[in-house]
């Protein structure tokens, strides 16, 4: 049995995939979102019923599709609905599309771990922070023509750090 804990992570963490598939269904950003808050709320009473992550998943996409398929329904719009076929194939390629984000999100990590300090700390302060040129010339004590170029050499360290991890994984990065 999943926690609620765990059962409402999980359904955050693919929120953005479910309502996209919801979105494929009932055509509408508002209906697909109430869609996805449907979903959470029978996935929370039927909780004892999920024993992984996988499951409640599978779950999901069923559900949200069947809810949107009834709210097209209830709205007598039946015959604009993606067929079968289609919405099976947005369901599988929504699936192959979280499977590579998450792996490449691990070889992001990985590649900012294999940084020196130095490096982290300059992308800290301009992503994390929002600092830009000016001002991180000044806090850094650098010339900002030469901030720009150790910022532009670090995007260009971590591409082909983690282009190296996704190759060993065939993965392709845009």
């Amino acid at each position: 049995m999943m926690t609620e804990e765990l059962l409402v992570k999980t359904l955050l963490d693919a929120r953005p995939r479910l309502v996209a598939g919801a979105f494929a269904v009932v055509r509408d950003a508002h209906a697909a979102e109430d869609v996805f808050q449907e979903v959470l709320v029978r996935a929370l009473r039927l909780r004892e019923s999920f024993s992984d992550e996988g499951g409640v998943l599978a779950w999901a996409r069923v559900t949200a599709r069947n809810l949107g398929i009834d709210q097209v329904r209830r709205a007598g719009r039946l015959d604009e609905i993606l067929s079968e076929l289609a919405l099976d194939a947005l369901d599988a390629r929504l699936e192959d599309i979280a499977d590579s984000h998450g792996q490449r999100a691990e070889a992001m990590r990985v590649c900012l771990e294999g940084l020196t300090v130095e490096s982290r700390l300059l992308l800290r302060m301009r992503y994390d922070e929002g600092r830009k040129g000016a001002e991180l010339s000044r806090l850094l004590r650098r010339n900002e023509a030469a901030i720009y170029k150790a910022l532009s050499r670090l995007h260009q360290a971590l591409r082909q750090c983690i282009n190296r991890r996704l190759a060993a994984q065939e993965i392709a990065w845009p």
